[in-house]
């Protein structure tokens, strides 16, 4: 990368508050808080893990000076540290701008023996939460004008599951439906949203625990092979840049066409 093309990506988000859910671990979050704060933006990492959320928060705002990065420890599907959160970010850095619903779990399972708490724990998280983070950050974006809401999703919704994570599945459906009706809804006021959708993601916790899923036919894709967190967080990058400032409404597919297999 030339220096021109590094300063013009330095300058990509112009100071804007960009907040990331489940920020801290090693996969897609954390390489979009990264990105983000590559590009310029101030950059709010939350996650579940206090001590995790601190650490990386730190070797974020290590690596990029001048860019302000700040960590808040917040349970994805709490309502309540979801509003402290927001309110605590508004007083001191300014109103979310950009919001990515990142955080997400996956309790696998057949739906004839499923254990109804963990349906309620994936529900909570990947779905009602990312729908509360939208509701309390949605009216401060049109207040100012506009945002970017970029909901990471999942072509799971495509194959039903596999029969192995229907729940899963179900919210990232939802997701999907959440994020077009943030278009609809915020569109007049300058508000784009958009999901952007995987499939497997090479060193995700998740992959990691469960090699066996790269067997299913079909899950490497039509490129064989699995996509990596940089890849999903250039693309949330883009999308929440004035590169896709008319585009919105939109499930873009960044899984090796693993989609198209389903």
């Amino acid at each position: 990368m030339t220096r021109a093309s590094e300063a013009l990506m330095a300058s990509e988000f112009g100071g804007r508050v960009a907040l990331v859910t489940a920020a801290a671990g090693k996969g897609i979050g954390q390489a979009t808080a990264r990105r983000l704060a590559a590009g310029g933006a101030r950059v709010v990492v939350t996650d579940i893990h206090e001590r995790r959320t601190h650490a990386v928060t730190a070797a974020i705002a290590a690596d990029h000076p001048g860019t302000t990065v700040v960590g808040y420890p917040m349970d994805a599907g709490d309502r309540d540290q979801i509003d402290t959160v927001v309110a605590e970010v508004a007083g001191t850095l300014g109103p979310v701008q950009i919001l990515v619903n990142n955080a997400a779990v996956n309790v696998l399972g057949s739906i004839f023996d499923y254990d109804p708490a963990a349906w309620d724990h994936v529900l909570r998280v990947n779905l009602t939460g990312a729908w509360y983070l939208c509701r309390v950050t949605m009216p401060a974006m049109r207040d100012a004008g506009g945002g970017v809401i970029v909901n990471i999703g999942s072509y799971a919704p495509d194959v039903g599951g596999n029969g192995i994570e229907s729940p899963y599945a179900i919210t990232k459906g939802g997701l999907n439906v959440l994020t077009r009706s943030c278009a609809h809804e915020g569109g007049p006021h300058g508000i784009r949203a958009v999901s952007v959708s995987m499939g497997l993601v090479r060193g995700t916790k998740f992959v990691d625990d469960h090699p066996e899923l790269k067997d299913i036919p079909g899950a490497l894709g039509v490129l064989a092979d699995l996509t990596t967190a940089d890849e999903i967080a250039e693309m949330v990058a883009f999308v929440a840049s004035e590169r896709a400032r008319h585009l919105t409404g939109e499930i873009i597919n960044v899984s090796g066409g693993a989609y198209m297999r389903a």
